[in-house]
């Protein structure tokens, strides 16, 4: 009961009250969905690269390889991607994990527009039930010519009852609306600082095996080189 009304009284009679239902729906939709992909996405950059590491020396790059396909977070993409194109020079290796790093960030974010979206449209949406039931009181008012208190009772009602179910709303929904977003940030930065850790890493590993990748790419030895032939570009996977 909310001032001698049913819940249900309370949502039938008011249409800012229904509106204010569906957003509290939407946003729960929206954080348990976030809550359960970064809880199924998370991973620690720091063990990952040290047995990343582990592998690379004592098994080679196929184990490796495998290793990283069995991580299933944005870690173990980049991991996978970075060894399946080791044979590319290190601009381009460099340029490959910084785009793969983007799509991740893509998908730490996705869906936080909606989300703070509906944290300010709840908060809007309980002032427009204030003006309603303020509307409705000085209604009451009009039509009755006196204004005591079982005449406005029901219109300051609906103003009280709407303002806090919105900010009721728009207070969590907003909390995490900016913990997702911090949250996003801090694994796109990770990610980063771990890719040029991992190039590092490759280099390396590259050098000790005698396969090291050149920096740039050669100048040509002809002033007139004759044009390739048109192949299909292979040497890089995604």
């Amino acid at each position: 009961m909310i001032l001698g009304q049913s819940l249900f009284d309370v949502f039938k009679n008011s249409v800012v009250m229904l509106l204010l239902l569906a957003s509290s729906i939407a946003a729960l939709t929206l954080i348990i969905e976030r809550l359960l992909y970064f809880y199924r996405n998370r991973f620690n950059a720091g063990k990952g690269l040290i047995e990343l590491r582990r592998l690379l020396g004592s098994s080679g790059p196929a184990e490796a390889l495998n290793w990283s396909r069995t991580q299933k977070n944005p870690l173990g993409r980049m991991f996978t991607v970075a060894i399946e194109n080791m044979s590319l020079t290190t601009d381009e290796l460099s340029d490959l994990l910084y785009s793969l790093i983007l799509e991740e960030r893509l998908r730490f974010e996705r869906m936080l527009g909606g989300l703070g979206t509906l944290a300010n449209v709840a908060t809007l949406l309980g002032l427009l039930g204030t003006v309603t039931g303020l509307i409705t009181a000085f209604h009451n008012i009009a039509v009755t010519g006196s204004g005591g208190p079982a005449v406005v009772s029901g219109g300051i009602a609906e103003a009280l009852i709407t303002t806090a179910f919105g900010l009721f709303i728009g207070i969590p929904t907003l909390f995490f609306y900016n913990y997702f977003s911090k949250k996003a940030a801090d694994l796109a930065i990770g990610m980063e600082s771990t890719s040029d850790r991992l190039q590092v890493m490759l280099n390396r590993y590259r050098e000790r095996a005698g396969t090291a990748a050149p920096a740039t790419e050669p100048p040509p030895t002809s002033p007139r080189p004759r044009p390739a032939p048109q192949t299909e570009d292979t040497a890089w996977k995604f």
